[in-house]
């Protein structure tokens, strides 16, 4: 058969092995995604973080399903892989052409058009069967990170006698508590949104080395082989290693968000941790004395037989006077005048956790988005390498659209 040209029995069973590799990589990075990728511990602490309880699973979930998919499709392609060389060993050419059948026709027309992975010049020169150890590491500790510095800070709020005093008299002003309005809020792990950062940053890294190892492997075979059926798996191995490259973009992307999320949360934070010890420090503290004035004065009660159950008696007793509760009365104002101010900090923080969900949406969309052309997507590996996405000048926001091209598995 004119312009038939098929690879050895040996190179069939090499990158079978190969893509079996990329298999197993696969598995141990969807391990990584619903394990390190879908950690929530620390959000649930304070009222800030709790909606990422629902953002963190919802995301890497969306992501076990993808890895998943490739993972299967890796069974596949082995599977389909090992019956070519099968066939091409005990059948002849023009039978054996009839296997293009087993590789799905990826784009309109079935080719694609002027373009041929196989005949990329020096592609099989430079391409191998050569597996690349996939090793993602672990986040450092969210413990580790400075947001730690956030709760070891509120604990030094926690602990001063000025807040507990100045606190009774305020819940007797208003019914509310200062450590509820000032202090709740803030807790949780602002540290565990950079440990997602990584995580992701680190499977994304898993998941454009799986598709650049691929795809040299599917680059090498390729450049032996010539024909309808080598034609056809061109198109079904670049559809597979471009959809798994997608997925490394999502995990980028999802990367990006969280981190964005961690610096902008975490100096809201400082900035409401400055004023809320401003306050300690200001009003806080002058309500403390009044409360400690009157404890003073409900010793003098006691003293002279009065009670709790005898105001009149606390009032006289304490020296009390209009213009002292009216003293008291603007120190709160002031003090909630402040806490508004904090407010709206913790308000801007709402609205950055916010902006991560967001993000992760849009992410979990990106199967809908636009998606690079043909054409300059083989520019890309012919310029710049089997790992392009790993060499600089790639927008994972764009290439995310890549996941569309995942065949069914």
């Amino acid at each position: 058969m004119d312009g038939f040209r098929a690879p050895s029995a040996g190179d069939f069973g090499s990158y079978e092995g190969l893509v079996g590799h990329q298999s197993d990589h696969l598995a141990r990075l969807g391990q990584w995604s619903s394990g390190q990728c879908s950690n929530t511990q620390g959000f649930d602490e304070g009222l800030l973080l709790l909606p990422m309880l629902a953002v963190v699973p919802e995301l890497g979930q969306f992501f076990d399903g993808k890895l998943a998919q490739a993972t299967r499709g890796m069974h596949l392609i082995a599977g389909k892989v090992h019956e070519t060389s099968a066939e091409y060993t005990r059948t002849d050419q023009d039978n054996a052409a009839g296997l293009r059948s087993l590789y799905p026709s990826a784009f309109s027309g079935g080719t694609f058009g002027n373009y041929g992975i196989g005949d990329i010049p020096g592609a099989g020169a430079v391409a191998n069967f050569t597996d690349e150890p996939v090793e993602p590491k672990e986040p450092a500790s969210a413990q580790e990170d400075e947001a730690k510095g956030i709760k070891h800070a509120l604990l030094l709020v926690r602990q001063q006698t000025e807040l507990k005093f100045a606190n009774t008299l305020f819940q007797w002003c208003t019914g509310q508590s200062l450590y509820e309005l000032l202090l709740t809020p803030l807790l949780g792990d602002f540290g565990r949104l950079r440990y997602l950062s990584d995580a992701y940053g680190e499977l994304s890294d898993g998941l454009y080395t799986v598709a650049g190892t691929l795809r040299k492997g599917s680059w090498k075979l390729g450049s032996e082989w010539q024909g309808a059926t080598a034609n056809a798996f061109d198109q079904y191995l670049f559809m597979w290693t471009m959809g798994i490259g997608g997925i490394g973009d999502a995990a980028k992307d999802a990367a990006e968000a969280y981190k964005i999320g961690y610096d902008t949360t975490v100096r809201l934070a400082r900035m409401a941790l400055k004023q809320i010890n401003q306050l300690v420090k200001d009003e806080i503290a002058q309500l403390a004395t009044q409360a400690e004035e009157m404890l003073a004065g409900d010793a003098a009660v006691e003293a002279v037989g009065g009670g709790p159950e005898d105001p009149v008696a606390d009032v006289v007793a304490a020296g009390f006077s209009i213009y002292k509760l009216y003293k008291i009365y603007k120190i709160v104002h002031r003090i909630i005048t402040g806490i508004n101010a904090i407010i709206t900090i913790f308000r801007a923080i709402e609205a950055a956790v916010k902006d991560i969900e967001t993000a992760v949406h849009k992410i979990m969309a990106a199967i809908d988005s636009p998606m690079p052309s043909i054409g300059s997507l083989i520019d890309q590996v012919e310029q710049r390498g089997f790992d392009f996405e790993k060499n600089g000048g790639w927008s994972p926001v764009l290439g995310a659209g890549r996941i569309a091209m995942l065949p069914a598995a």
